[in-house]
């Protein structure tokens, strides 16, 4: 497959040979999923189609056309002939990869997965674009047939066929028995009619419910993807892997001194800490989906961190294979703690947490890309950063489901890291209860056929995954123990009847005065109340007291520093925190006397698990009421109504006071009823999708935080850092470079996103800036449109219109 004497000229870049970036692109495709499909039957298969695919990519650059596009240096002759459809490359190249990836399973009698040669025709169709639904890409290809066929003749009798040919011989001569003459004769005869053949069998494919072939295009266009990104424009990095010894937790630990703690919480910590990561040496590596669920508080976060050094360890030994580790959290306001622990943890074993052992990643990341001494720029950095390279990566739910069920280029191209990964999902019961089926099916497939391991991470496990039916296995021998061995907390529910927020007030003022020590958490379900019930107690003026507001309607840059300042114990002043559902799952605080607005059960737990966490100080008291306004429950607003029932129903069933040990035997029976009453119509809809290889029509369904109603981003200037910022902000709009605006825009983003708030349109309309699509409060304008305390000023809003 060598070059020999022949002196090759056309280039897929302008500074690239064409052999050399098919043969670079050929060979990662292959790599990438040799890793991630061994586990499926025809893997020696895929990874020749892989390769077949990233061979043939950009076979369409061939062209007298494409190659005359390269060389012109005039920027306005060079965007006229990029504008030709005889220049773009795609179809022709897709044509190529669709032919000889049936070829040869024509040759193998291969039938796995039988859309084989239409996923690879699709994914060289779509590398430059987003995927549409495969049934779409037919039709439209086939309605405009006379136009297509006339281009591509075109294309075809411009072609270096001397030079195409050696192309072909040198790096398909080994994988299909077929020359280039009989090919493109083949392609202008009879491959739109191969094509719109392929329309039955994709309709069987829906009509079978299996989406491994789903699973399987994805993949092979994620390798494609991050293979033609990785070679065009990462050449000369360095993409070597990181090893991380298995037991860098246990060094932290012990250097922290935790392991030698026994009492209380300490204890309990160390007890499962050991409990979990010792049984991951004898673990049964083909059980793949475990659950750590132990109570709030006891470290599950470098437990779990501990497990998947050691699995991962164990893999490279037992299997040769070094897999990711994927960190997936719900919400972005914990995923900077998470990172500072295993900063830490790393930093103190002497490894440097650059950005290729550690990378935080989530749509408003910093775009610095770091390794060893060596910084790289922007549009490197972003690059680096969407392919996940990284041994540990950190990111939201967000980023690892609208990967797995997107259409998106950009977002797809990390597909193939989830693939053969350690997913750590943190505080899984966050998933909302309408895609439990699609997750069970599509994490399965992933761990089964695509060699990944999941570990869920709660104190609340939803059943997702059956543990009588085996599909997934507790990472500790006992946890019923665990539960039964706190009672930090009691769980009182006030919800004989609804109480106005005035009546709540009063409430609340008798247990701050008669309660001058205790730390208060307040949780509500809307912006509304929450900023009355603050009001409230403000009014109160309360000495030695911190009184402490959280809601999305305050920049992040101020709830940072917020929570910050409550979880800071010194001074002495009892802390009062009135938030909104925010502050629920994995942010670091503990108060003494916790109050939560009626939620679904998972919620109140979740709640629970901010009171009394450290068990210093007795026992902490949680208390459920049910707030409503002259309309209705205010939980009415934000939850779904079957939740609530639910919720409603055990907690009337359990008498004035529950204690922490009972709360394990709740939750089971509440996500109990949850599964067995609840619509799986929306995970069905996409779960129909996936069958069909319906990739556009996926990419609008799927949404795991649903809004209900139009949404703008607000910029608010509310310091002299916010006007640097902005002033920024309008400069670089008047870049007239596209790239240099878009690096300066990425450069930017953090530092914008400290200071902006998301409001439903129709309340922010007048903010809007013009031909920019983003609101904006001046310095100026923060009397009328923004208080420093409670956020965004709204007057005359419903309650509706105020949720979180």
């Amino acid at each position: 497959m060598g070059r020999g004497s022949f002196s090759f000229k056309l280039r897929s870049h302008p500074d690239k040979l064409l052999v050399d970036h098919l043969r670079n692109v050929g060979e990662m495709c292959r790599r990438t999923v040799a890793e991630s499909a061994r586990n499926l039957d025809d893997a020696e298969i895929l990874k020749n189609v892989a390769y077949i695919i990233g061979a043939t990519h950009d076979l369409g650059k061939a062209t007298g056309f494409f190659q005359e596009y390269l060389r012109e240096t005039d920027e306005k002759r060079r965007r006229a002939l990029r504008s030709r459809d005889v220049t773009k490359h795609g179809l022709l190249s897709s044509l190529f990869t669709y032919a000889i990836v049936r070829e040869h399973l024509r040759k193998r009698g291969c039938e796995m997965p039988g859309a084989l040669p239409l996923v690879s025709f699709i994914a060289v169709r779509r590398h430059h674009g987003d995927l549409t639904n495969a049934l779409d890409e037919i039709s439209a290809i086939y309605a405009e047939r006379e136009r297509v066929l006339s281009v591509i003749e075109e294309q075809v009798s411009s072609l270096d066929r001397n030079e195409c040919a050696q192309i072909f011989n040198a790096l398909l001569g080994g994988v299909v028995e077929i020359d280039l003459d009989s090919l493109l004769d083949h392609i202008l005869r009879d491959a739109l009619k191969d094509l719109r053949g392929e329309k039955p069998l994709v309709r069987n494919l829906g009509r079978r419910n299996d989406v491994l072939p789903y699973f399987v295009a994805q993949l092979l266009y994620s390798a494609l993807l991050d293979a033609d990104k990785t070679d065009a424009g990462l050449e000369g990095v360095d993409l070597g892997r990181v090893n991380i010894p298995p037991d860098l937790v246990d060094r932290y630990r012990e250097a922290r001194g935790f392991s030698e703690r026994r009492d209380g919480i300490n204890g309990m910590r160390n007890e499962i800490y050991h409990d979990a990561v010792s049984r991951i040496s004898g673990w049964d590596l083909n059980e793949r989906i475990i659950s750590l669920n132990v109570p709030t508080g006891t470290g599950k976060t470098l437990t779990s961190l501990a497990m998947a050094l050691r699995l991962r360890r164990r893999l490279m030994n037992e299997r040769g294979v070094m897999p990711r580790i994927v960190y997936a959290l719900p919400f972005l306001s914990i995923i900077d703690q998470t990172c500072d622990v295993f900063e830490d943890v790393l930093e103190s074993a002497g490894i440097r947490a650059d950005s290729s052992v550690l990378l935080k990643h989530h749509h408003l990341s910093d775009i610095t890309y770091t390794k060893g001494d060596e910084e790289f720029e922007s549009d490197v950095s972003l690059l680096l950063m969407e392919g996940w390279n990284s041994e540990i990566v950190v990111t939201t739910f967000w980023q690892l489901f609208h990967t797995i069920f997107s259409n998106r280029n950009r977002r797809l191209r990390k597909f193939n890291r989830i693939a053969n990964s350690i997913i750590i999902m943190d505080e899984v019961q966050a998933v909302p209860h309408r895609y439990w089926h699609l997750l069970h099916d599509s994490l399965k497939m992933l761990c089964e056929k695509f060699n990944s391991y999941l570990i869920l991470v709660t104190a609340t496990q939803p059943l997702i995954f059956s543990e009588e039916s085996g599909e997934i296995r507790e990472a500790v021998s006992d946890k019923e123990r665990y539960f039964r061995a706190l009672n930090r907390v009691e769980l009182r529910p006030m919800i004989d009847a609804p109480m106005s927020l005035e009546e709540f007030e009063a409430l609340l003022e008798g247990e701050i005065h008669n309660n001058p020590e205790k730390d208060f958490l307040i949780v509500l379900n809307t912006i509304r109340s929450a900023r009355n019930v603050y009001s409230a107690i403000k009014a109160l003026d309360l000495r030695d007291t911190e009184l402490f507001y959280l809601s999305t309607h305050v920049v992040p840059r101020d709830r940072r520093d917020r929570i910050r300042r409550i979880r800071d114990e010194r001074g002495g002043r009892r802390k009062i925190t009135v938030s909104t559902q925010l502050i629920e799952a994995g942010v670091d605080i503990d108060a003494d006397i916790v109050f939560r607005d009626l939620a679904p059960l998972d919620s109140i737990n979740q709640v629970a698990g901010r009171c009394n966490r450290n068990l210093s100080k007795g026992r902490g008291r949680v208390s459920v009421v049910i707030l409503r306004d002259e309309r209705r429950e205010l939980c009415r607003y934000i939850y779904d109504g079957f939740l609530i029932s639910k919720t409603l129903d055990i907690l009337r069933s359990c008498g004035e006071c529950i204690e922490e040990r009972e709360i394990l035997e709740l939750n089971s029976r509440y996500f109990r009823v949850v599964r067995s009453g609840m619509s799986d119509e929306t995970s069905r809809r996409c779960m129909s999708m996936l069958s069909g290889l319906e990739f556009g029509d996926l990419g609008e369904s799927f949404r795991l935080i649903e809004e209900d109603e139009p949404r703008v981003d607000v910029f608010v200037e509310t310091d002299e850092r916010a006007s640097d910022v902005w002033q920024a902000y309008r400069d670089l709009r008047s870049e007239r470079d596209l790239w240099e605006r878009r690096r300066r825009y990425l450069r930017l983003r953090n530092a914008l996103s400290d200071y902006m708030i998301s409001l439903p349109r129709r309340l922010a309309a007048d903010l809007v800036v013009e031909n920019q699509g983003t609101g904006y409060i001046s310095m100026d304008e923060l009397p009328h449109y923004y208080d420093p305390e409670t956020g965004f000023r709204v007057e005359d809003a419903g309650e509706g219109s105020m949720i979180i």
